[in-house]
């Protein structure tokens, strides 16, 4: 149950993920474990350029030394959710580490903006929460938010740049994943702006709205 009972649910949030975004014709583009140095601010300027909101799940170890980057992600009118702070294995984690690790890429997110908010809303690592996790975000009310379709810029051998958009149009909408911190070399972020780019020009040609995940719930919770 530890495990097991977090995993159907978060099963279940993708499936109805999915079915939300297709519901009203969006698109919502979803980056993980940045701020990076180079690639965050190379896709903030791409948002730009198509009047496109995304939404960022930050990761607080990543934030020290980047604060004006996760303002300006903050300023331009994009959502900033959290990551945690260290990428932990919630299931091989401690419940009292992982519920620390989660209040830390809270506060790492209020250092770099100036806020005291309380929560943010939640993207587990590896999309895994323990029980105890799952039952503390239900209590305190914070969105739990996974995704519908996967880039595959952690696990695949190589990247298909149209994958975004593809999934996307097929399914009629979608919550896109994708990564933004800095890798070792910079062989793959030409691609994964390149995918960026398609989806959101394939969204521009087919009437697909762009939004966050706040304005996705919000525009399915009114049915339009």
């Amino acid at each position: 149950m530890y495990a097991g009972v977090p995993l159907i649910y978060g099963r279940y949030l993708r499936i109805l993920l999915g079915r939300k975004a297709a519901k009203v014709r969006t698109l919502v583009l979803t980056f993980d474990d940045g701020p990076g140095n180079r690639l965050t601010p190379a896709i903030l300027k791409l948002l730009a350029e198509y009047n496109a909101k995304a939404t960022f799940f930050l990761l607080g170890r990543n934030i020290a030394g980047r604060e004006e980057i996760v303002q300006q992600i903050a300023t331009r009118g994009h959502e900033i959710c959290s990551h945690g702070y260290d990428h932990l294995d919630y299931w091989t984690t401690s419940p009292v580490r992982a519920l620390k690790d989660i209040k830390r890429g809270w506060q790492a997110i209020n250092v770099a903006l100036g806020n005291n908010h309380s929560t943010y809303p939640f993207r587990p690592p590896r999309g895994r929460l323990n029980l105890v996790l799952l039952l503390y975000l239900w209590i305190r009310r914070v969105p739990i938010i996974y995704w519908s379709s996967d880039l595959g810029d952690t696990w695949l051998e190589t990247i298909d740049t149209c994958r975004i958009a593809h999934l996307a149009e097929k399914a009629g909408g979608a919550v896109s994943l994708a990564h933004d911190f800095d890798r070792s070399d910079d062989t793959l972020d030409p691609l994964i702006l390149e995918s960026v780019r398609l989806a959101l020009a394939m969204a521009q040609q087919t009437g697909m709205q762009v939004l966050t995940c706040s304005e996705l719930f919000s525009r399915d919770k009114r049915g339009n």
